[in-house]
């Protein structure tokens, strides 16, 4: 039914008003929200069942890659789902639900597991009800960069300004302009640099080879970019 759904829009795309198209932009991203968590759900009773025993695979991911023809990326991409959505239940609940997009779902899990296991659950409530309120990603990521920087431990009492004179960060070019970048960051600091890095570092797809220092680089400079 849905393969038959999806053959009629797509047939008469360019026939439809602007309208249509962008409702049916919409519900995509919806079902492709639902689909996601769908997947995740089943791949992770299959997993834990060892199904993919009975087709003489070694692992979820020997399975994905030879029997449903996907690349090691896309085989990756769907167990690493399996995982946060078992560990993130509230957002898995939320994807199910068409409530918040794949994307920034994918984001919200990134930033929990950045914070202490006893944390995780509240901060993706808190995350989510953010998100389906209208945040955009800006928003959310200040607001994880927030969390994150109160789950941190507290300062030496003894020394409580030692990291705030300690701070700096230097920027030296060389004959041919390209630059090292050095620096000592407070805490909260490092905790908005990070979730920004993350935010903006994600690989583009299954062909994505850049190593993550490269990712952060590249997330670097589009931030500098954007500011």
């Amino acid at each position: 039914m849905f393969r038959a759904v999806m053959g009629y829009l797509s047939a008469d795309a360019a026939g439809m008003a602007a309208e249509a198209q962008a409702e049916c932009l919409l519900a995509l991203e919806e079902m492709d929200a639902v689909k996601t968590a769908a997947r995740a759900k089943i791949l992770g009773a299959f997993t834990a069942a060892q199904g993919y025993a009975a087709d003489a695979d070694y692992s979820p991911r020997s399975w994905l890659i030879h029997r449903t023809r996907i690349t090691r990326g896309a085989a990756a991409g769907h167990l690493a789902w399996a995982r946060r959505a078992a560990a993130h239940p509230r957002v898995a609940a939320a994807l199910a639900d068409g409530e918040i997009s794949e994307s920034y779902a994918r984001k919200i899990c990134e930033w929990g597991d950045k914070l202490p296991r006893d944390c995780r659950d509240a901060a993706d409530a808190i995350l989510l009800a953010a998100a389906q309120a209208g945040a955009d990603l800006t928003d959310l990521v200040e607001l994880a960069a927030e969390m994150y920087a109160r789950s941190l431990p507290a300062p030496d009492e003894d020394d409580p300004d030692q990291a705030f004179e300690d701070r700096k960060v230097t920027v030296e070019t060389t004959f041919d302009g390209a630059g090292v970048l050095t620096g000592d960051l407070t805490p909260e600091c490092a905790a908005v640099v990070t979730a920004v890095l993350e935010s903006l570092a994600a690989p583009t797809g299954a062909e994505d080879t850049r190593t993550r220092e490269q990712r952060y680089h590249d997330a670097l400079q589009e931030a500098m970019r954007s500011l």
